[in-house]
């Protein structure tokens, strides 16, 4: 009989939302949280009262990969470069220390995290001073998990991590992630898959794109062969910052019949777009978006450097951002016009 392999991360009770099966319950849940926090903008004026179920924290700008459907070579032209200073870092961590509505602190936003040689001891840091169920994620494209960075993964107290693949072979990969080698990438993921993952879940991330649309089945029947769940999301247009999308993007009417009528259902559940409700977003100078796809910065809600976390979620700005979700006027705010984020349901 051959012997069961366990999932990454079954050893790690923060972890286990994302082991095996347990990824679809997440998401669920996760959509749940938005539907109860719409009830209470509705009830509250626009005030959600308790602290954000998930924060994501970008502790440094940038990426080494170039996507061709992300728009990070038009903000890296945008916006300066910046690193999250120490002191604001620890002022965010001393807030989460003690919220148990906080489900999960991503440390990822609009980057690839691994570039910022200090994330490790910044993770340990958080660990060491959030004794919570809250988990720590990140989400990254591989091509730095080298076999020193995997030691530090493991050693910092990350509790899950997205590998973003993208691909099932050299061709889809590099067609995807132009300028990277598979060959560097796979070498490096396999000694990092190799390595002792009992306390940290790993993902392999997929997005619905054309570039690599009859793999897409195969390369996740592979990984879950190997116990590795899969998380597939849809391409959006990132707050309206990436204008020929459509080029790599599945439209919905073409998707699988399943999955049309899966997201049908969840957008007639929730009604409105769940992020305002779900998620805040802090840039690493500090000030904070609407949303994890407003890439060009178009509505800032508040600035850690002299608010607190719960002075931007409840504050004047987010409350009036969420009565207009909920009554039907979400393309008046500025980042929320021209994003297709909730009408092609890309985050199921």
């Amino acid at each position: 009989m051959k012997k069961k392999t366990r999932s990454p991360g079954w050893a790690n009770p923060r972890a286990r939302p994302f082991v095996g099966r347990r990824v679809f319950w997440t998401k669920f849940h996760q959509l749940y949280g938005a539907m109860v926090g719409q009830h209470r903008a509705r009830k509250n004026e626009g005030s959600l009262l308790d602290f954000p179920p998930i924060l994501q924290l970008q502790t440094k700008t940038g990426c080494n990969a170039a996507c061709v459907f992300c728009p990070q070579k038009i903000i890296t032209d945008m916006f300066p470069k910046a690193k999250m200073p120490d002191e604001l870092f620890r002022n965010i961590t001393a807030q989460c220390a003690g919220e148990s509505k906080l489900f999960g602190v991503g440390f990822v936003l609009q980057n690839e995290p691994l570039t910022d040689s200090t994330i490790f001891s910044k993770i340990s840091y958080f660990r060491k001073q959030v004794q919570s169920q809250a988990m720590t994620f990140l989400v990254t494209n591989g091509t730095l998990l080298t076999p020193e960075v995997a030691d530090r993964i493991l050693d910092c107290g990350l509790d899950a991590m997205h590998i973003s693949c993208n691909g099932f072979g050299k061709e889809d990969f590099e067609a995807a992630n132009q300028g990277k080698s598979w060959e560097e990438f796979r070498v490096n993921l396999e000694h990092f898959l190799s390595r002792d993952l009992s306390k940290i879940a790993v993902m392999m991330s997929f997005v619905r794109s054309n570039l690599y649309r009859e793999e897409l089945e195969k390369a996740i029947q592979y990984w879950r062969s190997r116990g590795f769940s899969c998380f597939v999301h849809g391409i959006n247009n990132r707050g309206g910052a990436v204008e020929d999308y459509e080029i790599y993007a599945r439209p919905m009417e073409k998707e699988k019949l399943l999955v049309r009528k899966k997201k049908k259902f969840i957008k007639n559940l929730l009604g409105c777009c769940p992020y305002p409700f779900l998620q805040m977003s802090v840039l690493a100078t500090g000030e904070c978006l609407i949303c994890t796809h407003d890439w060009q910065r178009l509505q800032i809600i508040g600035d850690l450097n002299n608010q607190s976390i719960l002075e931007v979620w409840n504050g004047p700005v987010m409350q009036e951002i969420r009565l207009k979700h909920l009554h039907g006027r979400e393309k008046e705010i500025p980042a929320c016009k021209n994003c297709d984020v909730f009408e092609n349901a890309t985050f199921v």
